[in-house]
């Protein structure tokens, strides 16, 4: 009886998993280490700048001035508060601080918008090189000729003067932003809102506008934060009934002294809408920075 014999075939044996690299889950932890440490580095001057205000706004004179300094071991006191509110018009100032800074951005984006559309949907190379141009020059190099040009039109001390110096100022980086927010915009848009009968402005002011708000947004809340916290302008180019939040610390300056304690006070009260408003956008602040950056 004859036995047939089969060839005995290995059977396939699964394929291994790659081993785990350790080294590049080491190397992306001692990463992040890394810039957690270069941005603490970074960002310590500004924290204890900060820290400091805070903390003298809180302190009596003679706490502020004790060597060594006493960061934690003091008693509270309001008294600066009430000082600072006290003996200026905080009232005032605050309305005249509002006043500018909301019209300056709303004037800003009424004029960038539709500037920075034309650019992106026309490709204005030139324009934007030029409006680049402007956006390098510092603020303080605007002064003297706003101030020759607003008094020679005797509007030294108007809101008019502080608005418009700042629309000038804050214009460029409001084109700046909204033409990366335009660009992004598909061509596919702008066909179908011509296929659809809509002329220029219309597409304009019914298509783009609504599809970048977010970039309004943006460049709206960057230059209330300038011309809340413009200081330079606003000493040049306002009197006692016009002047802002920023220049009314000078009250505390005399010629001998300084009030550190109204002062801190002070400039926490000015600091406080600004923190608030840039924590709640804070997302829209960076999505409206980083927009064109990635393509």
């Amino acid at each position: 009886m004859s036995q047939t014999l089969t060839p005995h075939r290995p059977t396939a044996k699964p394929a291994a998993r790659p081993a785990a690299r350790p080294r590049r889950r080491r190397g992306s932890i001692l990463g992040r280490i890394g810039l957690a440490v270069a941005l603490t580095v970074a960002l310590a001057p500004a924290l204890f700048v900060f820290f400091w205000m805070l903390t003298s706004s809180f302190k009596q004179q003679v706490d502020i001035y004790s060597i060594p300094p006493k960061w934690f071991d003091f008693t509270p006191t309001l008294d600066n508060y009430r000082d600072a509110l006290t003996r200026t018009p905080f009232g005032r100032y605050m309305t005249n601080s509002l006043v500018v800074a909301a019209c300056s951005s709303l004037l800003g984006l009424a004029i960038g918008v539709p500037a920075a559309y034309s650019i992106a949907r026309y490709r204005q190379t030139k324009l934007s090189l030029s409006l680049l141009t402007a956006r390098l020059l510092p603020g303080v190099a605007y002064l003297v000729p706003f101030f020759v040009a607003f008094t020679a039109l005797r509007m030294v001390g108007t809101y008019p003067a502080l608005i418009l110096s700042h629309v000038i100022i804050t214009f460029p980086l409001t084109v700046f932003i909204m033409v990366n927010f335009f660009a992004a915009l598909p061509e596919e848009v702008y066909d179908a809102a011509q296929v659809d009968g809509c002329g220029k402005l219309e597409t304009f002011w019914r298509i783009a506008v609504p599809l970048t708000r977010p970039g309004m947004l943006t460049a709206g809340i960057l230059a209330f934060i300038f011309s809340w916290n413009d200081f330079k302008m606003a000493l040049i180019l306002s009197d006692g009934d016009s002047r802002t939040l920023p220049v009314a610390v000078f009250n505390f300056v005399h010629e001998a002294s300084l009030d550190w304690g109204p002062m801190m006070a002070y400039a926490s009260i000015i600091m406080l809408p600004v923190f608030v408003l840039t924590l709640a956008a804070q997302r829209h602040i960076v999505t409206g920075m980083t927009m064109g950056s990635v393509k």
